[in-house]
């Protein structure tokens, strides 16, 4: 979250919201490192689907705050449909902040873990986007930075899991983060080996292509490492890695770009893709969360 002083209800004032609130249930809590927290919100209703789509986030209503605390959807729509196992439910990552709703979050679990919270599902940063339709989108460029990864992890991860014929023939993940720990380990940097397992589960018609950017290691710390992807790079995204995801000049006009994380990343790289030869400001999609 950004140390922006205005509440997650009046940054997103103008962007869409259901008119319904959702009653779930926290459980679940696991933590990824010393900042991150992965968590589910399970629907309090047995057989209730929680509808969303991949990117939106929730204004969530935590007891004792007066302000709605926004946190991105990391699950897919798959999980928030019930089974015969469980009911439907919704995952978020929390990182640990001054921010009330995320402080709340993060108290100590065995004071959190089954209480029941009200949530609203919202957000216009998705996919399928508005525009352009999904059939023209040949080659989608997912970029992130750090906690950035949270509404793309969820687009990811339903493109993915079914073989739809509208799904873009190839997928570019970029994803730049800090590594902490030595050995490093895949297990502690957020949504990573969910990233893997997507990278060596691929079939069908929809070509994954995984990049890792880790700062703040070593080349002998990354010898070491534990579960990381085959391209890893040892430092930042800069703009020639921005320029390879984009593919051939000749055939970018079916490329769609989304970009998540630290505002100066977000701004440096959404004004850098759009104005790429073969690129048009349209095809550059971010999420501005502060």
């Amino acid at each position: 979250m950004s140390a922006n002083t205005t509440s997650h209800e009046e940054r997103t004032a103008a962007q869409s919201r259901e008119s319904g609130i959702e009653l779930v249930k926290l459980r679940h809590i696991k933590s990824v490192n010393d900042t991150i927290r992965v968590m589910r919100l399970y629907s309090t209703q047995e057989d209730h689907p929680i509808k969303f789509v991949p990117g939106q986030w929730l204004d969530v209503f935590l007891p004792g705050l007066s302000k709605a605390g926004g946190f991105t959807i990391t699950s897919t729509p798959r999980e928030a449909i019930p089974t015969a196992d469980e009911p439907a439910y919704l995952e978020l990552a929390i990182q640990k902040s001054r921010n009330p709703p995320a402080r709340w979050l993060w108290q100590p679990i065995d004071e959190i873990l089954n209480q029941v919270i009200r949530v609203r599902v919202g957000g216009d940063f998705t996919w399928p986007p508005s525009r352009p339709a999904v059939s023209k989108v040949d080659r989608l460029v997912l970029i992130a930075g750090g906690v950035g990864i949270n509404p793309l992890i969820s687009m990811l991860a339903h493109i993915m899991q079914g073989q739809r014929k509208e799904n873009p023939r190839e997928v570019v993940f970029l994803y730049g983060t800090k590594a902490t720990g030595s050995p490093i380990d895949a297990q502690h940097i957020l949504f990573l080996p969910r990233l893997v397992r997507l990278l060596k589960e691929q079939s069908g018609s929809t070509s994954l292509h995984l990049k890792l950017f880790l700062t703040g290691s070593s080349s002998g710390e990354l010898h070491d490492a534990i579960g990381l992807p085959d391209d890893v790079t040892l430092g930042r995204i800069v703009k020639s890695d921005l320029d390879d995801s984009l593919g051939e000049v000749d055939k970018r006009g079916g490329t769609l770009c989304y970009v998540c994380g630290p505002q100066v990343m977000t701004d440096e790289f959404v004004e850098y893709l759009s104005h790429r030869p073969g690129m048009r400001p349209a095809q550059v999609l971010c999420e501005k969360w502060w």
